[in-house]
This record gives C-alpha cells, sequence and structure tokens, in this order.
C-alpha cells in the first residue's frame, strides 16, 4: 500500500496509541526574566481584582506602557491555560486522543485478514497465500474560535471583574467546543449517528457482517446491557477472530444517569433459570464504566433521546470507537489581544489598554484547532431505548 505524500497516515494499533502523548504545547517557553515580570504582573492584577485601591491604581499606570501590556497579555494566557486544565471534560471517558501535524487529512488504516489461524502445510508443499485489505478513516481538525471585547470605558472604571471572568468564559467554551464535537460523533440530531451505528455498520470488519444495533431497541436494564456485551464479544472478525476488549464504557444522558448507577452500583444480580433464582455478583461493574454525558441532550433532538444509551470499548483499548484529534504544538486553546491603538502624534506607541483606534475597545480573541472521527464500530452497540 503506498501513501501519498499529502497524507498523514497512522496505522491502527497499540503501538501507535502508546505514541499518542497527552502533553501540554511547547510553543509557550518564556525566558526565566520574563516569567519573572509575568509572576509580577499576576499578583498586581490579583491585588487589584481584590479592589485594593493601590493595586488598581499601580495596575492602571502600568497598563499605559507597552512593554507591561504584552507581559499582561502573556498572564491572561497562562491564566486561561491553567483554568482550562482545571476544568472536567466528558469525552476522554470515550474517545481516544490523538494528534495531527498540519491541516491535512490524517488517514488511520485498519489492516484487515491475514491474522487467521495458521494452516498446516504438507510437506514441500507452498504455503498458503495471505492477501489482507484495509478500513480506513480519516481525521481532520478545524479550526475553532471567538472574540471577546471590553470597553475603554471598563478600563477607566477599573472595571476588572469583567476582565477576571474572562480566562474562565473562554476555557470554557473550549472544554464546551470538545465535548460537544466528540458527544456528535456518536449522536446526532436525530438518534445515534446512522454512519457509525446501523444495520450495515459491520460489513467491512466481521466475518458475517451484520449490524451493531441492538435488537428490539430494548430500555436499559440488567438483562439489556448483557445482551449488549454478550452481542459485542460473539462476534467474529474478518479472520473468524473473537473480538477482545477489556473494557466497555456505558455512555447515558442524564435521564438514564439513576438508572445506570442502580444496575452498576448493585451488589449482586438476579436471575430466573428454569423456574429458580440464580444470585451472583455484580459482574457489570468491573467490566462497564458509566459516562454520563450532558451534551447527549444537546446534540440528539430525537423523541427517544433520553431512553437512548451507548456501550463502546474503553478509549485506551486496541479497538477504540471513537478519536478526537488536536493539531501538535497546539493542543490547548490560544489567547490573544488585538493590539491596534495607533500611534502619538509625538511619537510613540499607544497601548491596547487605551482601547482600538476606530471604536476605543481592548479585543481578546480565542483560537482552538480540533476534529474528530469513529473509527472501528466493532466493539460498539446501541439501543435507544424504545422497545420497537
Amino acid at each position: 500500500m503506498t501513501d501519498t505524500l499529502n497524507e498523514n497516515v497512522e496505522r491502527l494499533d497499540e503501538a501507535a496509541a502508546s505514541r499518542e502523548v497527552v502533553a501540554l504545547p511547547t510553543r509557550r517557553n518564556p525566558s526565566p526574566q520574563r516569567l519573572q515580570r509575568m509572576s509580577e504582573a499576576l499578583r498586581l492584577y490579583e491585588r487589584a481584582c481584590t479592589g485594593n485601591l493601590r493595586a488598581l491604581a499601580d495596575l492602571q499606570e502600568a497598563l499605559s506602557t507597552s512593554d507591561f501590556t504584552y507581559i499582561f497579555g502573556d498572564v491572561l494566557d497562562r491564566e486561561l491555560l491553567a483554568t482550562y486544565q482545571a476544568l472536567p471534560s466528558f469525552w476522554p471517558s470515550f474517545a481516544r486522543r490523538s494528534t495531527v501535524k498540519d491541516f491535512r487529512p490524517k488517514r488511520y488504516v485498519d489492516l484487515l485478514g491475514g491474522q487467521g489461524l495458521l494452516e498446516k502445510v504438507a510437506e514441500l508443499a507452498p504455503y498458503p497465500q495471505r492477501k489482507p485489505t484495509d478500513s480506513n478513516y480519516t481525521l481532520q481538525v478545524s479550526k475553532y474560535g471567538g472574540r471577546f471585547s471590553l470597553s475603554w470605558e471598563d478600563m477607566i472604571n477599573d472595571d476588572l471583574s469583567a476582565l477576571q471572568e474572562l480566562p474562565q468564559r473562554l476555557a470554557q467554551g473550549a472544554h464546551d467546543t470538545e465535548d460537544f464535537i466528540a458527544t456528535g460523533l456518536v449522536a446526532s440530531v436525530t438518534g445515534p449517528n446512522a454512519a457509525f451505528f446501523g444495520a450495515t455498520a459491520l460489513a467491512t470488519v466481521t466475518k458475517a457482517g451484520g449490524s451493531n444495533l441492538i435488537t428490539g431497541n430494548p430500555a436499559l436494564s440488567t438483562n439489556s446491557l448483557s445482551d449488549a456485551l454478550t452481542a459485542v464479544q460473539t462476534r467474529r472478525d474478518v479472520d473468524n477472530r473473537p473480538i477482545v476488549i477489556s473494557g466497555f464504557v456505558l455512555m447515558v444522558p442524564p435521564a438514564l444517569e439513576v438508572t445506570a448507577r442502580n444496575i452498576l452500583n448493585a451488589t449482586e444480580i438476579r436471575n430466573t433459570v428454569g423456574g429458580q433464582t440464580v444470585i451472583v455478583g455484580n459482574w457489570l461493574s468491573n467490566r462497564v464504566t458509566l459516562v454520563v454525558n450532558p451534551w447527549l441532550p444537546v446534540v440528539d433532538q430525537s423523541a427517544n433521546v433520553n431512553s437512548t444509551w451507548y456501550l463502546l470499548p474503553k478509549p485506551e483499548t486496541a479497538r477504540p470507537g471513537v478519536v478526537l484529534g488536536f493539531l501538535r504544538g497546539h493542543e490547548t486553546p490560544d489567547l490573544r489581544y488585538k493590539a491596534e491603538a495607533g500611534n502619538a502624534l509625538g511619537g510613540g506607541e499607544v497601548p491596547a489598554s487605551e482601547g482600538s483606534f476606530d471604536v476605543d475597545d481592548i479585543a481578546y480573541r480565542v483560537r482552538h484547532v480540533l476534529g474528530g472521527t469513529t473509527l472501528d464500530p466493532i466493539a460498539t452497540a446501541v439501543s435507544n431505548g424504545s422497545g420497537s
């Protein structure tokens, strides 16, 4: 198989997965002197936010110098990153993290075939020929962002509460964007993603094809969850090999949280077999991790949104179902401010804190680069809970 120079290609295997490292971007490496000045600017900013009149006056004076304005911009960027990292995310619980080197499509190649049991070879007989095929998935990132403006009057009035909330607001927006995009890979406006869950979803990756829709769309229960696990683990790939998954994720909307927790947190499971009640320990709690995703009812606008439940492989397994990708070196949001205040008639650059040349605003912009795709559906299952 030949790959063109215009593509990023990655083989779907565990070694490739281990190379995907979750790390902060390396582009922000200020000198020790600049770090010290950033620390001083942050302490001044924090004192001003508490209402300290001296600090407010010092901050206003400091903002009149262009050098401090640039230092302060770095402080806000660091503040955004700190806030961004502290916020909880839902998507890492069901999607694998990946990176791409540029905006061109990154192609995941899953080699299929050629992994079946070895055949017995007679003396002097030729070895049986094997010819693998492949299944391709494409990940491409896009640029997301927004702008936030404060008026020059806000700065004059020392209204720092808006400035103090800015990193939190922008960081929350970046986190929400990640969760929304990742959720949109498994769900759609009309219900489960029809391209990922359907009657022919397993046609290219299993021996017999088939569907990853749970027969009869049962409501979530101990029995239906057990049946879904059995359905996944009794499938066979194109080489008739068993599907071995180390752990699963049960993803539900908030409306099903109580039901799901009751199922997984129960100490025992009772089944009636041949007229007799059989009691066993709750083995489901060791096999399945619950993810309550509040973005499901935001993405899914169907009538069954509150009863739909998803069974997915854990992101770290060898057969991930969903991946969310980030631009290498730009994995976290980037916050900037716009410096176009112009120049004073007497000479010298006017600091951005004095407001823009056109409308007297101080504008900030956040940029975040990400994208996602679905991968192998063989270890997935879904039910809309309608019972039909």
